[in-house]
């Protein structure tokens, strides 16, 4: 097996880091899981396409914007929607995440079609030279960027007093609230860092490949099959869980065919689940 297919499996990694942090985020403070996720990926990326066709903006800019949109989307639906769920049992929140991954689907088909779009520019299509080794740019670009959050968040979480805020609020919210700690926006504000995450993975997403309207439900899913790999809430596990899963489905490719890509991603969530249900690097949030 080629040096060149184990490097880009690892860059691919970071692609599907990027694609799980928000989910993981998400599930180790609210103790939900966003159903919405893989729609706010999506999102993300045909929000960049709209801003970039719509406007005279540089795809950099376009996609910052794209993002923005929907950190505060998330903010609103978490603040107006979901928290008052929350407060009655977990069963409401996860059918409301479905519901609205169901309504951003049809609204982003309605007004584009079926059709996979991808966006346009020069680095989707770009290769570089590592170590003498020819990657894809897309994903050297996708790894920098999910190693750049991945230590921002572990360092935020576990040394600020905003991240102590958090894990306060994560581990016992009552104990938080009767404290002076505002739960309801700590998880306004941790749904919408998630959303933006989730955006600006669909953003990668539409450079290194192409998107759908439908195109939330795998990524969703290799989302979580990377959560469960690193462990819920561990911000650093998830991004090596991500790398992990990267390697294995691309030599599986590679050696098997393209077809066993995603049921490797299945292989790896049912055994890790079985075996390890705290993930190879436990579940904690940092």
């Amino acid at each position: 097996m080629s040096a060149a297919v184990v490097l880009n499996g690892i860059l691919l990694g970071g692609l599907y880091g990027m694609s799980a942090m928000g989910l993981s985020l998400v599930f180790g403070v609210l103790r939900l899981v966003n159903m919405a996720h893989g729609a706010m990926l999506v999102l993300g990326a045909y929000l960049a396409v709209l801003i970039t066709a719509g406007t005279p903006l540089p795809l950099p800019v376009a996609g910052a914007c794209a993002v923005l949109l929907a950190g505060g989307l998330g903010y609103v639906l978490q603040r107006h929607l979901l928290t008052a769920m929350l407060v009655r049992g977990a069963n409401g929140p996860l059918v409301a995440t479905f519901g609205l991954s169901l309504i951003a689907s049809g609204l982003v088909a309605l007004r584009f079609g079926s059709d996979p779009v991808s966006i346009p520019t020069a680095l989707g299509t770009a290769g570089w030279s590592l170590w003498g080794l020819d990657v894809r740019a897309a994903y050297a670009v996708s790894f920098a960027l999910a190693g750049v959050v991945a230590v921002a968040l572990h360092l935020t979480l576990s040394r600020t007093r905003l991240g102590a805020a958090v894990r306060a609020a994560a581990a016992d919210p009552r104990t938080a609230d009767l404290i002076g700690i505002d739960v309801r926006t700590l998880y306004a504000l941790v749904f919408a860092v998630a959303s933006a995450l989730a955006a600006l993975a669909g953003l990668l997403v539409g450079v290194a490949f192409s998107v759908s309207p439908q195109s939330g439900t795998s990524y969703l899913l290799i989302a979580m099959a990377v959560v469960v790999l690193g462990g819920i809430g561990n911000v650093l596990g998830t991004f090596a869980g991500a790398i992990l899963l990267g390697v294995v489905q691309t030599l599986a490719a590679a050696q098997f065919g393209g077809g066993y890509r995603d049921l490797v991603v299945y292989i790896l969530f049912f055994v890790v689940l079985a075996v390890l249900p705290r993930g190879l690097f436990g579940r904690r949030l940092t």
